[in-house]
């Protein structure tokens, strides 16, 4: 597991680009919050590792529905999407107290997912 020191999604979501998603995520329920700021957290993690992925998207629950317990949230069966392919995600996310921000953060990305097994897993061909 790649294990971070800094978390990124604070200030990706301090950015005046992001006011929309600041919005959006003031509507959900905590947990859908928590999942969400999870979710950012994995791209930009993802983004910072290696420069070639692209992140656009993540799917916690893809091959195996992500578990939330109190403030931590583990997705071992997630998938992102980057650059048109999907590939697996494993990942454990652990939140503030309040469930505002992520304090700990650590993944595993694996294998491109096959593109015959998309629609199977509800991994969209396009945004």
């Amino acid at each position: 597991m790649i294990r971070p020191t800094e978390m990124l999604s604070g200030k990706t979501l301090a950015d005046p680009r992001s006011r929309q998603a600041r919005a959006d995520l003031a509507t959900f329920a905590s947990d859908e919050r928590m999942v969400q700021l999870c979710n950012l957290e994995a791209m930009d993690q993802i983004r910072r590792w290696r420069a070639d992925f692209q992140p656009e998207r993540v799917v916690p629950y893809a091959t195996a529905e992500e578990r939330v317990r109190g403030t931590t949230i583990a997705a071992d069966g997630a998938a992102f999407r980057s650059r048109k392919n999907w590939y697996n995600l494993k990942f454990k996310c652990q939140l503030a107290q309040d469930g505002e921000s992520v304090i700990g953060f650590e993944f595993l990305v694996g294998d491109p997912v096959a593109r015959e097994k998309w629609d199977e897993l509800g991994l969209p061909a396009v945004h």
